[in-house]
């Protein structure tokens, strides 16, 4: 349910409508593969909404505000998500973070650290500070590289390549479903 709230929250301080269908998407998490798919058209959509020329010129709260609620959108499908008194102060952080951009940033965080802190409460933070981590720096050194007109596409590819490379290191095993068709 957290990622849901954020993932429309988020896409309403950007002002996107995608993340309005994250409920039909959080909905389909009983079956595997079609949430998969319909997360990988989720994610499609975003990135047609969202139009950044260039991410190094870009709004961080924005970008932030997609990205993160949309990790916890695809961990909530893909593991569930635990209900108790830390979960609905955490919602209500999140919707308080709709006024006020930098508290949801925060709010969103912490649901990260605390979502993954479930499994392995010591290794949890780690995996998501070293995820997030390793990625800033990505960027930061690859900047010369990656910082050209019209280059979002070549971003794009970097940000993916760091990303399954930080799930493959530090996230837990990665199980494979079977698709429909």
């Amino acid at each position: 349910m957290i990622g849901v709230v954020a993932a429309i929250v988020g896409g309403l301080i950007v002002g996107l409508k995608t993340p309005l269908l994250s409920p039909i998407i959080y909905l389909s998490k009983f079956r595997k593969d079609l949430f998969l798919i319909l997360f990988f058209v989720y994610c499609l959509a975003l990135g047609y909404e969202l139009e950044i020329t260039n991410i190094y010129d870009a709004n961080l709260i924005t970008i932030f505000a997609v990205i993160l609620p949309s990790i916890l959108l695809l961990d909530a499908g893909l593991r569930g998500e635990s209900r108790g008194l830390v979960s609905y102060i955490l919602i209500a952080t999140i919707l308080i973070g709709w006024f006020v951009k930098e508290v949801f940033i925060v709010a969103v965080l912490i649901a990260l650290f605390y979502h993954f802190s479930e499994d392995h409460p010591k290794r949890g933070v780690f995996v998501v500070l070293a995820s997030i981590s390793l990625l800033i720096i990505g960027l930061i050194f690859g900047k010369s590289m990656l910082n050209l007109f019209g280059g979002s596409s070549t971003q794009v590819v970097f940000i993916s390549a760091i990303s399954i490379l930080v799930v493959l290191l530090f996230w837990r095993k990665v199980e494979t479903t079977k698709l429909f068709f």
